[in-house]
């Protein structure tokens, strides 16, 4: 999206103008980097201030957006004369100084209106971190659950909101919502935005990690891509994304290996080292480094019922062929050819 399709998006949202796709492109925006979460946050306060005769804040917050979009110092202007009805518009070769102009014109012409009805405080935030090894439950403000995975972290809002259930997730968790058909749930985990109303799923977006994958267990989700693509999955099937490619296919999961860390097991049946080294390293807390492409490529078949680390890697060296020493928190795997495990 567009700088300046962004930011007219986000003043027709605030006036309660746009759909809700329009809502569902505009999270999955806000979503993608901090930075945009800012304007977001900049651009609503200069609305709500707008609603108040307090000029000298709505002053202040206009300042401070034009500082952040790189313009100009502010300076006295008449008032603006009412402007037309807010279309549709996508703008196209608009210089930065129209841009914000044309934003400021848009949040005073639709001044009237107000953000879902009445002005709003700042969403207030709250963050779980998980340690390794240790997954947690956690029970959201509208009665969901979510067990959070080790080494993950959930952002969400210590109040949702009456029109939608927005939280935010690196790492990977299992959700059981509670059903809302009036307020949709969404999971914002990079590039994905997962949305429903009412069901049992896994997310997995562990940053750095090769895959991101949505697994329904019960009901129906959707979930949209950074192109805007929607997928509807229905229980039993996985959504998974090749982050290297972008291959994005749908496939049955098994169940009992996709949710076994709820559990503190590792299951792998048939995986290369290379993609159960994430779930190794966020388990025990360390790294493991290879030391050549073959050594990634080891295909591992295995189960694992919260045994310690030593144990762990005992037995890869002994299934997998593997040999490996440790530095403190680091472990160094090698293949081990055939021939020279057989001597």
């Amino acid at each position: 999206m567009q700088p300046e399709d962004a930011y007219l998006l986000i003043a027709r949202y605030l006036a309660r103008q746009t759909s809700s796709d329009e809502n569902a492109q505009l999270a999955t925006w806000v979503a993608q980097s901090p930075e945009n979460e800012r304007t977001f946050e900049q651009l609503k306060t200069v609305w709500q201030a707008s609603q108040t005769p307090a000029a000298a804040e709505t002053a202040a917050a206009l300042a401070r957006l034009k500082t952040r979009l790189a313009l100009p110092a502010p300076v006295a202007e008449p008032a603006a004369a009412p402007a037309p009805p807010v279309r549709r518009w996508r703008l196209r070769g608009v210089r930065p100084a129209q841009l914000a102009a044309l934003v400021l014109v848009l949040l005073s012409a639709l001044g009237g209106a107000y953000f879902f009805g009445q002005p709003a405080p700042a969403v207030a935030y709250r963050v779980r971190r998980t340690p390794a090894g240790q997954p947690q439950r956690l029970r959201l403000p509208d009665g969901s659950v979510v067990t959070l995975a080790p080494q993950s972290r959930l952002r969400y809002p210590a109040q949702f909101t009456d029109a939608a259930r927005e939280v935010y997730l690196e790492g990977e968790a299992f959700f059981e919502v509670t059903k809302n058909p009036h307020r949709p749930f969404r999971v914002h985990s990079g590039a994905w935005v997962t949305q429903v109303l009412g069901t049992k799923f896994n997310v997995s977006a562990v940053p750095g990690a090769g895959q991101l994958a949505v697994s329904l267990v019960e009901g129906k989700v959707q979930v949209t891509d950074k192109q805007q693509d929607k997928y509807l999955l229905a229980p039993g099937q996985q959504l998974r994304a090749d982050v290297a490619t972008g291959r994005i296919y749908r496939q049955a999961f098994d169940r009992r290996r996709v949710l076994a860390w709820r559990s503190n097991q590792l299951v792998f049946k048939n995986e290369k080292l290379a993609d159960v080294a994430p779930q190794l390293e966020r388990r025990y807390g360390v790294k493991l480094v290879f030391a050549d492409p073959a050594t990634a490529e080891v295909r591992l078949w295995a189960t694992f019922n919260n045994e310690p680390l030593p144990r762990v890697l005992g037995a890869l060296q002994l299934a997998g062929g593997l040999h490996y020493h440790r530095e403190g928190q680091v472990i160094y795997l090698r293949r081990v050819p055939a021939e020279a495990a057989s001597n």
